[in-house]
């Protein structure tokens, strides 16, 4: 008999989009598999801004309590909602090959944000995406939408908004047939770990998914990582921070605070590209006086 796994996500469109991608690797792996959906703070709490969760991993949490209690053996989540303090007992074990980092511009009149008209309104409860978007087009205005890719869909149909900014790779994984915009990685430095899909283990079992782990992904993400957490920063501070692996890592990290932007385009070396990085986001803390402000 193959041995059965037991895949713990959130029960969104999206997730087991993303999840379907993992049980794809094992049963080609030979496993049986069984799909566990969850409910997430997240999920439940759906009119609260990310941002004002205190603490951190609102989509994360209730999927590692259940890997620690043994009712799943694996979590997929999207990489960027993982906080860089993960419950002791758990560990990301593998990556999937990342899909585009960049977000969507998606307009009601099918504008792009050069053309959308004066003092449109934006649906996005990123304060990331608010600030880029403010730093580019001072004029827009801003509207609170969280829920799923449907839902900020349908509302920006109903004319909650006149355009919605969503992360790329989840229109992607959905196959949704929507015209918009991909916005530039240059001016809109995407979040760490956007497009990446994470399986998360209980620490000791990593053997079960690392076969699926794909090296310039980890690595990218491992960078962007290292740089969020020696800043210390979590959805409440707008930041962009960008890894992509080629011969070296460039590494962008983009920081708007009162209207003003603090960047980084540097290249590391892929031998210690990690080290490398906490230095510039040490060089980057002092720099804002975040130990001081935060």
């Amino acid at each position: 008999m193959p041995e059965r796994v037991v895949v713990g996500t959130r029960g969104s469109k999206l997730a087991l989009a993303q999840t379907a991608k993992v049980v794809e690797k094992l049963k080609e792996k030979g496993y049986e598999v069984e799909i566990k959906i969850i409910k997430s703070t997240g999920d439940i709490m759906k009119d609260k801004p990310l941002y004002e969760f205190k603490g951190s991993g609102a989509f994360v949490r209730t999927l590692e309590h259940a890997l620690l209690r043994r009712e799943i053996d694996i979590a997929v989540h999207s990489y960027k909602d993982i906080p860089s303090n993960m419950l002791e007992g758990v560990i990301v074990s593998a990556v999937l090959e990342r899909d585009s980092p960049c977000d969507a511009f998606i307009a009601r009149d099918g504008s792009t944000l050069d053309e959308i008209k004066p003092n449109a309104v934006i649906g996005t409860s990123s304060l990331r995406r608010r600030a880029q978007l403010s730093l580019y087009r001072p004029d827009l205005k801003f509207e609170n939408i969280r829920g799923n890719v449907d839902t900020r869909l349908r509302k920006l149909s109903e004319g909650l908004c006149d355009a919605i900014v969503l992360a790329e790779a989840g229109l992607i994984r959905l196959g949704l047939d929507v015209e918009y915009q991909r916005l530039p990685i240059e001016k809109f430095v995407p979040p760490a770990n956007q497009g990446i899909i994470a399986v998360q283990t209980r620490k000791g079992e990593e053997v079960l998914v690392s076969f699926m782990n794909h090296k310039d992904t980890w690595l990218e993400a491992e960078v962007e990582r290292a740089v969020m957490k020696e800043l210390g920063i979590g959805c409440a501070i707008p930041a962009g921070i960008y890894a992509e692996c080629k011969s070296k890592v460039r590494l962008i990290v983009q920081i708007i605070r009162d209207g003003k932007e603090l960047r980084v385009d540097e290249e590391l070396s892929k031998t210690n590209a990690v080290e490398e990085a906490k230095e510039i986001a040490k060089n980057l803390k002092g720099e804002l006086g975040l130990k001081r402000s935060l």
